[in-house]
């Protein structure tokens, strides 16, 4: 049997760069050991599986080699800009709402259509984020990223613990430079405190550059990343937006802002992001991007 497929770039107008998502858009009749072996073919970040609409709603099953997801920020806007591109959803001039089920719940998501071209993918999550301002010291951080502890004196921010789904170490750091010479050591990670704080992602976050587009600079590294793995942020985002709203610039909702990551290994993405609003401790946020499409081919099971 031959089943199609499609990698797609996302968060990104130019293939070849972005995050690497691979779409299975007619995937009935696949058993969830058959999708396991699939993403692990395919070897990319996240395959997106979808089953046919439950009451027009398409499901989206997300995996890796290893196992499924609930929910992810770069699956999910694969998929919007697939079933745009190849007509599941049909598509009208201007903004185009629609849902589409995952793991964790059914996602509001939309297409803004210019010329009969896709040409913008979004989709609203929430999350309800905890707080803890119990962090590595300085030189901690600095052992732990191989970089100087004054680059982590940054006006306007501090270290903070957040956590969404999965607990984040947010660490601002005072360059783009800074973000790109940071090197994990896990020696480091282990001797210090950070452990204790059940953190195992550390996002590392600049302010832009002279040459951006973007208005932060991100980047995951930490004990569960290869030492030369660039992984997406997209998940991370929910819990970067409720970090960047403690502090008095972000305070006042709504308010959008642009992080790119990628650019200190020459594949930039950017994540448009609106943060909604805030209410009993629960941040409503939107995120979007472009997308492009990079292959297309059959599988054969």
């Amino acid at each position: 049997m031959a089943i199609k497929y499609y990698t797609v770039d996302v968060f990104t107008k130019n293939r070849f760069e972005g995050a690497q998502i691979a779409v299975v858009p007619e995937a009935e009749g696949l058993t969830e050991a058959q999708m396991l072996q699939i993403a692990g073919e395919f070897n990319l970040w996240r395959t997106v599986f979808v089953t046919q609409a439950n009451f027009g709603v398409p499901k989206l099953r997300i995996f890796n080699q290893s196992r499924e997801f609930e929910f992810g920020g770069h699956p999910t806007i694969a998929a919007i800009y697939c079933l745009a591109k190849t007509g599941v959803i049909k598509l009208s001039e201007g903004q185009n709402d629609f849902l589409l089920e995952e793991a964790h719940g059914k996602v509001p998501c939309s297409v803004l259509v210019k010329d009969g071209e896709a040409i913008f993918n979004q989709f609203e999550t929430s999350a309800r984020p905890e707080y803890d301002k119990f962090t590595p010291s300085a030189d901690e951080l600095g052992e732990m990223l191989s970089i100087d502890s004054y680059h982590f004196n940054v006006n306007g921010f501090t270290p903070m613990l957040v956590a969404t789904q999965i607990p984040y170490l947010i660490v601002p750091v005072d360059s783009f430079e800074s973000l790109k010479a940071a090197r994990f050591n896990y020696d480091a990670w282990a001797r210090s405190t950070a452990p204790a704080t059940c953190a195992n992602a550390i996002l590392l976050f600049s302010g832009k550059n002279a040459l951006s587009n973007s208005d932060f600079h991100c980047r995951l590294v930490g004990p569960v990343f290869g030492i030369h793995e660039d992984p997406p942020v997209g998940a991370a985002m929910p819990a970067f937006a409720g970090y960047l709203n403690q502090f008095p610039v972000y305070s006042e909702l709504p308010v959008g802002f642009v992080a790119e990551r990628g650019a200190h290994q020459g594949r930039k993405s950017f994540l448009h992001i609106e943060m909604l609003e805030s209410l009993d401790g629960e941040i409503k946020v939107k995120m979007g991007g472009h997308a492009v499409l990079a292959t297309e081919g059959k599988l054969l099971t």
